[in-house]
C-alpha cells in the first residue's frame, strides 16, 4: 500500500488534519510551523488527486464538505490510533522528571493540581525540588525549571505560563478593622512586603504616595508573605495567579486597587538535551496547559 498514489505526500494529510480540526488554514499552519500559503497548497494537492473539495472556502473562512468532513472523520480516528500505538511503545525512559520550582509556585499553583497529573501520567514520577533562590538554569540534575524573569536565557527552551499581574489583597478580618479605600489610607495600614524580589512591581514603595511612612513587615518568601495576608497581620502585594484561588474561597478579598502588570513572566524551562524524552516532553506539555487553563480565568476584576 502506498498513500501517496492515493493523497500525494503525507505532509498533505497533516495539513488537511490540522486544517479540519482547527478550521482555519492559518491556525494550522502555526500549529505545524509553516507559511500559510503551504497548508492551502497541499489540500489543493490532495483535492487534485483525489478529485473531490475538501473545503468550501469563503474568503478566509473554511468549512467542510460532506466529502470531507467524512474524510476527516477517518483521518481523525486513524490518527488518534497511531498516537495511542507510539505512546504504547517501549521507550528507553525511566518515566523520573526532576522539576525545579520556586516554594510559592509549587505550593500555592502546582500543587493543587498535581492530583490530575497522576491520575493522568500514572507511569512518569514527578520529583520535585522546591528551592527559594533558584540557581543559574545547568548547576544540577533537572528536567525542567519553572522560572521568573523575561526569559532571556540563551540556549534553554522556555515557555511563557503565567504572566505578572499584581494587586494587593487582605484578609476579611483585617480590611473590617482597617479602612483601605485610596493610597492614603493604605499608607497607614501595616504592609507585608517579601524581603527579596525579583520584579519591581513587588516593591511597596512603588504602590504609595512619597510621605506614606507605613508598618511594614518583611518576610524571606512569597509563600510566608501570603499566609501572614490570610492571618491578618497585614496587606500583601498578591499576584494573581497564586491568589485567586483564596480570593474565590474568600479567604483574601481584593482591595479597590487597579493590577499593575510588567514584562516578567513565569516562565517553562526545559534541558535541550533532556527535550525529547518522553516522560519530559508529556510533563512539559502538562504544565503548559494547566498554565493556559489560568490564564483563561483572568483577573478578577474588582479593581478600579
Amino acid at each position: 500500500m502506498d498513500l501517496r498514489k492515493t493523497i500525494g505526500p503525507l505532509d498533505n494529510l497533516i495539513a488537511f488534519e490540522a486544517a479540519a480540526r482547527l478550521m482555519n488554514f492559518s491556525r494550522a499552519a502555526k500549529e505545524l510551523s509553516v507559511a500559510q500559503p503551504a497548508i492551502s497548497r497541499r489540500i489543493l494537492q490532495m483535492e487534485a488527486i483525489l478529485g473531490t473539495a475538501l473545503f468550501e472556502r469563503n474568503g478566509t473562512k473554511i468549512r467542510l464538505t460532506a466529502a470531507g468532513s467524512s474524510f476527516y472523520g477517518v483521518v481523525s480516528a486513524t490518527f488518534e490510533t497511531i498516537e495511542r500505538a507510539a505512546k504504547a511503545l517501549p521507550r528507553d525512559d525511566d518515566g523520573v522528571v526532576t522539576l525545579r520550582v520556586n516554594v510559592a509556585a509549587a505550593s500555592l499553583w502546582l500543587m493543587p493540581a498535581l492530583g490530575e497529573f497522576y491520575s493522568t501520567f500514572p507511569d512518569i514520577r514527578l520529583h520535585l525540588v522546591c528551592v527559594d533562590e533558584l540557581p543559574e538554569f545547568g548547576h544540577g540534575n533537572f528536567d525542567l525549571e519553572i522560572r521568573f524573569g523575561t526569559g532571556d536565557w540563551p540556549g534553554l527552551e522556555s515557555h511563557v505560563l503565567l504572566k505578572e499581574e499584581i494587586y494587593p489583597v487582605a484578609s476579611p478580618g483585617f480590611c473590617r478593622s482597617h479602612s483601605i479605600s485610596d493610597l492614603p489610607s493604605l499608607g497607614k495600614a501595616p504592609l507585608l512586603q517579601l524581603a527579596n524580589y525579583t520584579s519591581p512591581l513587588m516593591d511597596w514603595q512603588l504602590w504609595l504616595d512619597h510621605d506614606s511612612a507605613p508598618v511594614v513587615r518583611r518576610l524571606t518568601t512569597y509563600a510566608m508573605v501570603l499566609e501572614a495576608a490570610r492571618f491578618g497581620h497585614g496587606v500583601a502585594l498578591g499576584w494573581h495567579p497564586y491568589v485567586r484561588g483564596f480570593i474565590e474561597t474568600g479567604e483574601l478579598v481584593r482591595l479597590p486597587f487597579k493590577e499593575r502588570t510588567s514584562s516578567y513572566r513565569e516562565f517553562l524551562v526545559v534541558d535541550p538535551a533532556k527535550s525529547r524524552r518522553y516522560s519530559v516532553e508529556r510533563t512539559k506539555e502538562w504544565i503548559i496547559a494547566l498554565a493556559a487553563r489560568e490564564t483563561a480565568h483572568g483577573t478578577s476584576g474588582s479593581g478600579r
